[in-house]
């Protein structure tokens, strides 16, 4: 028929963009994009109690939509940003974090996601209680406390956080800190980047293969957005651009121009870009199990869409098409613990296929010719 059959894919970092309007559930219209796009499994990786209502929704077929893990809300030391939409937790003794991590299993939430300024006994006494109750620890990974005990906790770990840090001559460059997670918006942190060290890279992805991690790296949102940032007229040439909701898109360019005033040197920034992009190759080539993420809908990152772009970069940073395909197929798969149903087109499996006009495996770009979808 000329058609090519593959795996339906998994979005493994990913946010609702839409939150409940009066009228309509958008959460339902955020789902159908992703399905759209070909994602038949979606990792949600900010709890809310209305994230578990649309996993349950999308279980008893009242929407349609991908099979969705939803990590909980964020387990962090403070927040220190204004939301009315209150999808953390602030968590800063070791009895805090023993009640939220019981609280958030018995609520039904499919892992314990940490994020920003948590401090290190804090952080251990979270690994020890997520032990105990049985459930993955994700997230990021902050300077309080460093990769090493990431590594040692075999937490699964998001945006490449702290790898950046491994390659500073010595802890003496502000304090130990780079270019990791939010510090992109840190022009101390910036400062470093002439003196990062690329042949630290395969050491650091040896210590991760010995950790026996994941790593979902979201490369596209933080190349196309802190390194080497779209012209406004890329952005909204974009197809997914008009999927924006109207009334974020100004919050949009306001928070872009923001950033843009506050942008590194261009050398600084194009080794920036060839650093992620090296760790994920290296990572690949040790052996560490990668997994795509799109970070949407951070900046102008669409969900759905989005996972289409990650999937590019992995071929970018030197992966084959068909290891960029496991890393939103077999990998996510295996690390939810569904290989034994979905993942892989195989006889037995779940239906999760999507079908294709054109070979993903000749030209990446391929998997955004989708045909047609099925889920479960």
């Amino acid at each position: 028929s000329g058609k090519f059959l593959i795996p339906g894919l998994f979005d493994m970092h990913t946010h609702f963009f839409y939150e409940q309007g009066e009228h309509i559930n958008t959460n339902e219209i955020e789902l159908k994009l992703m399905l759209a796009n070909g994602i038949t499994t979606a990792r949600i990786m900010t709890g809310h109690p209305s994230f578990l209502e649309a996993r349950e929704n999308v279980r008893n077929g009242k929407w349609i939509g991908p099979e969705l893990s939803v990590a909980s809300p964020q387990l962090v030391g403070k927040w220190p940003f204004p939301t009315e939409f209150k999808n953390y937790e602030i968590v800063t003794s070791e009895a805090k974090a023993n009640e939220a991590v019981t609280t958030f299993k018995q609520r039904g939430y499919d892992a314990i996601k940490i994020t920003f300024m948590m401090t290190k006994p804090v952080y251990k006494a979270i690994v020890a209680a997520a032990a105990r109750e049985n459930i993955k620890v994700v997230g990021h990974v902050g300077p309080l406390v460093m990769l090493p005990a990431a590594l040692e906790a075999k937490q699964q770990i998001e945006h490449l956080d702290m790898f950046i840090e491994t390659l500073l001559p010595d802890t003496s460059y502000n304090h130990g800190q780079s270019v990791s997670d939010y510090n992109i918006y840190s022009k101390a942190a910036w400062v470093t980047v002439p003196h990062l060290m690329e042949s630290k890279i395969p050491a650091l992805a040896q210590r991760v293969k010995v950790a026996g991690i994941y790593v979902t790296p979201t490369n596209y949102f933080f190349i196309s957005n802190a390194g080497l940032p779209q012209t406004d007229e890329e952005i909204k040439k974009k197809p997914d651009y008009n999927y924006i909701p109207s009334n974020l898109k100004q919050e949009k360019w306001k928070y872009r121009e923001c950033y843009i005033k506050k942008m590194a040197p261009l050398a600084s920034r194009e080794k920036y870009v060839q650093i992620r992009k090296q760790m994920v190759n290296e990572l690949w080539k040790a052996g560490v199990p990668l997994m795509a993420g799109s970070d949407s809908p951070e900046f102008f990152v669409v969900p759905g869409f989005a996972i289409h772009d990650e999937l590019k970069t992995m071929v970018d940073a030197g992966l084959t098409p068909y290891a960029a395909l496991q890393t939103a197929t077999v990998n996510p798969a295996t690390f939810l613990e569904m290989n034994n149903r979905t993942g892989t087109v195989t006889v037995g499996r779940e239906a999760d296929l999507v079908l294709l006009h054109k070979n993903p495996l000749q030209d990446i770009n391929h998997i955004r010719t989708i045909a047609g979808v099925s889920s479960g």
